[in-house]
């Protein structure tokens, strides 16, 4: 075995001088600068430019202009000095054709298109698309979901967008036997449905039942009752008491008092 010594030169440390953005600027250089990490008098650092990048390409893929690239270029001066430029290179802006789902067995294609917030021939918005496919898993219907980008042939400027969920239970089935003293045997079950035949709506019943009581309840929302997303609800209760059964008497027996 041949170990060999090595030695690590660090060179020179650099100071960052000027740093600015040229390309062409389709968003108002004012919000871009916002995402400038780099800034004049700060020690020259490779993570900080590609990082800002990242922000700057993301900001215009906000905008539908997802096939953007931004670089970064150092210019090195005299006296340890560098210069940073921003190229910005946003390419065409995209728009969305369409917007297909896959995976949802159950679930009526209705029931995911109304979370989108990212809209068919609409700019794709990365942020958009992003909370679009958040939203779906928060519906809980589905133990995941993807979402895949795909050009469209043949054009340089539209996308297709495909959702693909995984179904799970969405809902719930419960039963319960008990005895007490005072209301004997007692019995009661209950079934709750969150996307009730795929709807989305919530379905809800439930019973009970001991030697002097009867119950029953029902209860329904529909989280969509409006386009802007108004719930509306309603829950209805039976009750029924046998008080021939409830009412337990208790015997009271008075001392005699001396008669005088």
């Amino acid at each position: 075995m041949c170990i060999r010594d090595s030695n690590v030169t660090e060179g020179e440390k650099f100071t960052v001088s000027e740093v600015g953005l040229s390309g062409d600027l389709v968003l108002p250089e004012d919000d871009l600068r916002r995402f400038l990490l780099v800034q004049p008098g700060q020690v020259y650092s490779q993570t900080l430019i590609t990082t800002t990048e990242e922000y700057l390409t993301r900001r215009l893929g906000n905008e539908g202009y997802n096939f953007a690239t931004v670089t970064g270029i150092p210019e090195v001066e005299e006296g340890s000095n560098v210069k940073i430029k921003f190229f910005v290179d946003p390419g065409k802006r995209t728009y969305v054709r369409r917007i297909s789902f896959e995976g949802n067995a159950r679930t009526a294609d209705e029931v995911l298109r109304r979370e989108m917030r990212q809209m068919e021939a609409a700019p794709a918005s990365a942020d958009k698309i992003e909370l679009s496919r958040i939203r779906l898993e928060r519906l809980g219907y589905f133990k995941g979901a993807q979402v895949e980008t795909n050009e469209v042939p043949g054009t340089d400027d539209q996308i297709d967008l495909t959702y693909t969920v995984e179904e799970q239970s969405s809902g719930s089935l419960g039963a319960s036997v008990g005895f007490s003293q005072d209301s004997g045997l007692l019995l009661s079950a209950n079934i709750q449905q969150n996307n009730f035949l795929g709807t989305g709506k919530q379905v809800g019943f439930g019973v009970s039942r001991s030697d002097f009581l009867q119950s029953a309840s029902f209860n329904y929302v529909d989280p969509y009752f409006t386009e802007d997303g108004v719930s509306r609800g309603f829950s209805v209760f039976y009750r029924a008491t046998d008080y021939e059964e409830a009412v337990s008497y208790t015997h009271l027996t008075l001392p005699t008092s001396d008669l005088v």
